[in-house]
């Protein structure tokens, strides 16, 4: 979904396409009630100073048990940053940005030009704006796995793998994972959706103990939000939840919506250069085109399916696709080469330790599979992959790839060779009435489909629905209607009618 000259909002927030064991569920509406005195006793005081990697922004440290269910086990130091509220008396409380990907964290939230494009100066004049780098990424205890490990990536050739080839495949990814749990330890096996939602609701602890949480989760940050949902039901006093994971259906299904939501995103893109003329391949036949410069440099695949998730942005978007794809087309690879590159740095780790660097290809998987399990089927995959091959057949190639990192994508292959079960498998929410919280989407989303939105939407009695009608990835970003819309409802959720369409 994400993974991205200066990289596209959109891409900075999903760089992948990109997101129980249940406690304190509840049958009856919730209403972000404060927590009990006990809750109130765990509060920890945080030295607070400036992060290092992102200017004008105070980070610390908190520790938090690698496996919740032990809280007086291990623990690890999980960094939290904030911009803090302009004028502390007109502040309304803790807003919480739930970080997406799975891979971004504090840099990519809320880090730099992203404080403009994640509206960040607009919040922190009522609020203290909170993000974090979740577990195993950034400061927080970085994944570490064998740089020697890490398989090789393949440009995508745009046809389903033979048997043999998903076998080493897993194979592959299989020692990937053992490396990987070598050089981390036991938080290798605890960064599901779950595991993070305990992280959440300790940040809530230290920052906002006699508040309920506030939060905006975009992207796979949708899934953290929904986790702690189940987990911390009447602790959410509002909550935004975008560009959506599903996770009640299982991860081939999850990948398949993915698949025919970038064809959907595709054709869009083709009449849109059929009816505009600044297009680049104005009147030409986009598919014909698209089909010739993939046989002849597969890595376009990449490119293309990356860049649709910035709609029509006229610097990431369609317009920079057609005129990549009509260059190619005449021999010019001067500009694939430098959107390569500035996707290749969307997902490429920043970090001077070798282990860590590799440790991004383990992340990725390590989440996905902790939510969704192994995926070692080679022939419980193939129906599925082949209605894809007759819905969006050039972009099948999702499905079965397994470089997340290099090309920016999720594969249900992925988790091919996980070695153990989900610690939190795909299931319907398990929630009472909340009308706390807000379900919002484009509509024309590559990386999050819409159906995703939906069917999260109606598992949430009560839940407000927010529609962007917009191409893209995250309406919060994409639509001023919608981030105001947004914005209103968590500063107060009764004021926000059930269901909401908004435009650019």
């Amino acid at each position: 979904m994400r993974a991205t000259c200066r990289l596209p909002r959109f891409q900075r927030s999903v760089l992948f396409v990109i997101s129980i064991a249940l406690s304190g569920c509840s049958n009856g509406t919730q209403t972000g009630t404060a927590p009990t005195p006990r809750a109130e006793q765990a509060r920890t005081a945080l030295n607070w100073a400036l992060c290092p990697d992102v200017p004008n922004t105070q980070c610390a440290g908190l520790r938090v048990p690698v496996d919740p269910a032990k809280p007086d086990g291990p623990k690890f130091t999980l960094r939290i940053a904030r911009v803090p509220a302009l004028d502390p008396r007109r502040k309304k409380g803790v807003l919480i940005f739930l970080p997406g990907g799975p891979g971004a964290g504090i840099v990519q939230i809320i880090g730099g030009d992203v404080l403009t494009e994640s509206h960040v100066d607009e919040l922190r004049r009522e609020y203290d704006v909170v993000s974090f780098d979740p577990r195993g990424i950034g400061e927080s205890n970085p994944i570490r796995c064998a740089p020697n490990a890490v398989p090789s990536p393949h440009p995508p050739s745009g046809r389903a793998p033979t048997a043999d080839q998903f076998a080493a495949t897993r194979d592959a990814n299989a020692a990937l994972f053992k490396s990987c749990y070598a050089l981390t330890g036991e938080l290798f096996r605890h960064l599901s959706a779950m595991d993070t939602a305990a992280d959440v609701e300790q940040i809530r602890l230290a920052l906002a103990p006699k508040d309920g949480l506030i939060a905006y989760g975009g992207s796979y940050g949708s899934h953290y939000g929904q986790a702690y949902l189940e987990r911390y039901p009447d602790r959410v006093k509002a909550m935004v939840l975008d560009a959506v994971v599903d996770h009640s259906v299982d991860l081939p299904t999850l990948s398949a919506r993915n698949v025919a939501s970038v064809g959907d995103s595709f054709d869009r893109f083709a009449r849109w250069c059929k009816g505009d003329v600044s297009c680049a391949l104005h009147g030409q036949d986009v598919d014909t085109v698209y089909d010739s410069i993939t046989a002849k440099m597969p890595l376009t695949r990449i490119l293309v399916a990356q860049f649709l998730s910035a709609g029509n942005n006229p610097h990431f978007g369609w317009p920079i696709i057609a005129k990549m794809m009509a260059e190619v087309n005449r021999g010019d690879t001067s500009l694939l080469k430098s959107l390569t590159a500035t996707g290749s740095g969307a997902t490429a780790s920043t970090s001077e330790d070798p282990s860590a660097r590799a440790g991004k290809n383990g992340l990725f998987p390590g989440v996905f599979c902790a939510d969704y399990g192994p995926q070692s089927d080679y022939n419980a995959l193939l129906p599925p992959a082949n209605a894809l091959a007759s819905e969006a057949a050039r972009f099948v190639w999702k499905f079965w790839d397994s470089y997340p990192i290099a090309h920016a994508s999720l594969g249900v292959p992925d988790c091919a060779g996980w070695p153990w079960p989900a610690s939190n498998p795909p299931h319907g929410l398990v929630v009472g009435p909340h009308p706390n919280v807000m379900v919002a989407n484009p509509a024309y989303d590559p990386a999050t489909p819409l159906s995703n939105a939906l069917a999260v939407w109606m598992q949430i009695p009560q839940a407000r629905l927010l529609i962007a009608n917009v191409d893209g990835h995250q309406s919060w970003l994409l639509s001023r209607c919608a981030f105001d819309a947004e914005l209103r409802f968590l500063e107060n959720p009764s004021s926000t009618q059930r269901t909401t369409i908004c435009a650019k």
